[in-house]
């Protein structure tokens, strides 16, 4: 029959799963969510000896490979671990570190030779095929144990030894050591196996933190192997890797936000079930684990100039880079139409790259927000921006603040009154105009099957001779802030020349210097999402 893990939720009913035979539960979270409490309650609440708890603050390393119980030390020890493990403080202590990794190869030796027992008897009884039937059925604990470190790319072998000694053997080579001699990584490997292998049918393996002790390259396919190994137990991972559960999605995954405390104990938790049979893109289900209660997709990769400011602008969402404004759009459509399967709030950012101002109002509809200006340079290298960074620079100098914020300003007007940069400019934005005017004409599917010819009309929206004059009056008024809401700036030298009158090397040191004002300065962070513009920061 199988078991049942009771949940508490916060503000709503609580959550029953079923803890079957060849089922995989992830616990995923960000640190202080509640994933190790909520262990603990798993643990508390399914009792000895149903379950054997791998901690991640447990002990790895080993005083020797010898066997050091005998069986009825190993029996006493059972008992001691299992009224244990009920304490609270077995969250965060580890009471009997060394005796656990004493009584893992206790039982691995144990397993070994019993089924060598076993077969022996079978032979002495001359029942051959019955000692054969054995060997095929079950393979041996030690075979076991080898084939998943070869899996996991580990190029060793354990083995045991006639004085009871488990020994390593390093393929290619003859010589033998202890398996207290092996790597971190090798011997993490081992015991992780050994906890899982040696456990009696059905009993419920909960694994906290596998990542902590073993490599990324290491862990994904390891797991997923020793996964494989018990079909006859169900397993609880604990994890902050959320490739974890990517990497098996036939696994229910757990995503818990926060929890509620009572003294030292957590008593309900802000978290949701996402099941197999949720059917979500794996990109969807990728950003739900890894993310807070809200995300926000943005335009970039990471590290880009666009995920780095907005996650300093809003240091409570789970900021996404996705790419460029399709796949932001694609995100949020994803994410909203998968609302059913989750309780994240979706929400995108996009640059205003020439939109339509018609488009804006569907697109904030579905919770995209188009920046009301070209793209996120705007936001760095606004007038609010440049004195924030001019301030500083100013103190740190020993200049006149309004002088080097004014000296940026007028470096960069300097550079874009070079020769050719007004009419590069003035064609940018026209080239960008015409092609979403041809875009917005060219006829769907059903069009194409109502008519033969099509026309596509310019209107005066791409005037080339218009954006020239826009500009340029821009230079004379000397209203840096326009153009840069307006143009592609970056494609001149304007921005690096703005960071040297800044006492800064180049475009990227400014870049630097002013996220690291915007996480400094409240007031600054309130100025630069108002220049976002609409009622974006409210909902977020």
């Amino acid at each position: 029959m199988p078991l049942e893990l009771n949940v508490p939720i916060i503000d709503s009913e609580p959550l029953i799963i079923n803890l079957e035979a060849d089922k995989r539960l992830f616990i995923v979270g960000a640190n202080g969510s509640g994933k190790s409490a909520l262990v603990q309650h798993a643990v508390q609440q399914v009792g000895a000896p149903n379950v054997r708890r791998i901690s991640a603050h447990r002990q790895t390393w080993l005083q020797s490979g010898s066997i050091n119980m005998t069986p009825q030390s190993r029996r006493q020890f059972d008992q001691q671990q299992w009224q244990q493990e009920q304490s609270t403080d077995s969250r965060w202590i580890d009471h009997h570190a060394g005796n656990q990794l004493s009584s893992v190869l206790f039982d691995l030796v144990a397993k070994d030779n019993d089924q060598a027992r076993r077969i022996a008897a079978q032979v002495r009884a001359e029942n051959y095929a019955k000692a054969g039937q054995i060997v095929k059925d079950e393979p041996g604990v030690f075979d076991q144990i080898n084939h998943l470190l070869a899996l996991a790319g580990l190029e060793i072998a354990i083995e045991n030894s006639e004085g009871e000694e488990l020994l390593t053997r390093r393929k290619g080579y003859e010589q033998t050591y202890s398996i207290a001699q092996m790597s971190d990584g090798e011997r993490n490997a081992v015991i992780l196996a050994a906890n899982v292998l040696t456990v009696t049918p059905g009993t419920i393996l909960i694994i906290d933190e596998p990542e902590r002790h073993l490599h990324r390259s290491i862990i994904e396919p390891f797991l997923t192997a020793l996964f494989a190994q018990r079909p006859d137990c169900p397993f609880l991972v604990a994890t902050h890797d959320v490739n974890l559960p990517m990497s098996n999605p036939e696994a229910s995954v757990l995503v818990v936000r926060s929890c509620q405390w009572a003294g030292v104990n957590a008593n309900a938790w802000d978290a949701r079930l996402i099941d197999d049979e949720a059917a979500l893109p794996e990109d969807t289900k990728r950003a739900i684990l890894g993310s807070r209660d809200k995300i926000l997709f943005v335009e970039g990769r990471e590290q880009s100039l666009d995920a780095n400011l907005y996650r300093a602008l809003f240091p409570n969402v789970s900021i996404i880079p996705v790419g460029g404004c399709d796949d932001v759009i694609k995100s949020v459509d994803g994410m909203r139409n998968t609302k059913d399967h989750h309780n994240v709030r979706a929400f995108g950012l996009i640059d205003g790259d020439n939109r339509d101002p018609e488009d804006h109002p569907r697109l904030v509809e579905r919770g995209i927000h188009p920046l009301e200006t070209y793209s996120v340079e705007s936001l760095y290298y606004c007038m609010d921006a440049i004195r924030a960074v001019g301030n500083r620079q100013a103190e740190t100098f020993g200049r006149n603040a309004d002088e080097i914020a004014d000296s940026a300003k007028h470096a960069g007007l300097d550079a874009l009154r070079q020769s050719g940069v007004a009419e590069r400019m003035a064609k940018r934005r026209c080239e960008w105009k015409i092609r979403e005017e041809v875009l917005r004409q060219i006829p769907d599917v059903v069009s194409i099957g109502d008519h033969q010819d099509f026309t596509i009309r310019l209107g005066p929206s791409a005037s080339y001779q218009e954006e020239l004059s826009y500009f340029r009056n821009c230079l004379v008024a000397e209203d840096l802030q326009k153009i840069i809401a307006r143009y592609p700036v970056r494609e001149s030298n304007a921005l690096d020349k703005i960071a040297v009158a800044l006492e800064l090397r180049n475009a990227k040191d400014y870049a630097s210097a002013l996220l690291a004002r915007v996480r400094a300065d409240q007031s600054l962070a309130d100025n630069l999402r108002q220049h976002i513009g609409g009622d974006f920061a409210t909902p977020i």
